[in-house]
């Protein structure tokens, strides 16, 4: 069993999950096998990004002085509401799923993200808040993938969960009713 297999595996379940085929982007970079992004539409104006190819390694984190083989495997999933199709999310959020291989980042639900720059075009968030997905792990031949929903963010709100942590900034957003699916929402009053 290769990574190819790993890939294979979550490509399958995520299509079965989204009952339909993708439409996808592929990134590369220096030193790094490219990260695809497949793109669903569940619903009309409604878009699920998922990475592939950040579960081709077991993330490891930059402190460690060797690589874990055994250590967790993940995607990442952005849902946005986009019905003109004009926000580009897939070059960031290639980023992001670049980053274990790249920077030693290991992702783990509440931890935040921030990009410095707008994940798409337009758009006031600059990064995430990591969480868990609606979607399952997904069990591959060296292991479990599990499927870690980016939740879009500003750059105030990214401060502020710094400080106060994710739990946090998730009850502030659901206290307001922010729509996390808006790319150009409004930043959470944070007061």
């Amino acid at each position: 069993m290769n990574a190819s297999d790993v890939l294979a595996a979550v490509e399958r379940a995520v299509c079965a999950h989204f009952g339909q085929d993708p439409s996808r982007a592929s990134v590369c970079f220096v030193g790094v096998e490219p990260i695809e992004v497949l793109r669903f539409e569940p619903t009309p104006g409604e878009r699920a990004y998922v990475s592939l190819g950040m579960s081709r390694h077991p993330m490891t984190d930059a402190s460690d002085s060797v690589a874990r083989a055994g250590g967790p495997r993940a995607e990442l999933v952005l849902d946005v509401h986009d019905t003109s199709g004009s926000y580009a999310v897939w070059p960031q959020l290639a980023v992001l799923a670049a980053s274990p291989a790249v920077e030693g980042v290991l992702y783990t639900p509440g931890m935040s993200v921030d990009l410095g720059q707008p994940v798409a075009p337009g758009s006031r968030c600059t990064g995430g808040v990591i969480a868990e997905s609606a979607l399952a792990a997904i069990e591959t031949p060296l292991g479990p993938v599990a499927m870690l929903q980016v939740l879009p963010a500003t750059s105030s709100e990214l401060a502020w969960c710094r400080v106060h942590g994710a739990a946090a900034l998730r009850e502030r957003w659901s206290a307001q009713r922010i729509d996390l699916c808006d790319l150009a929402r409004r930043t959470a009053a944070l007061d």
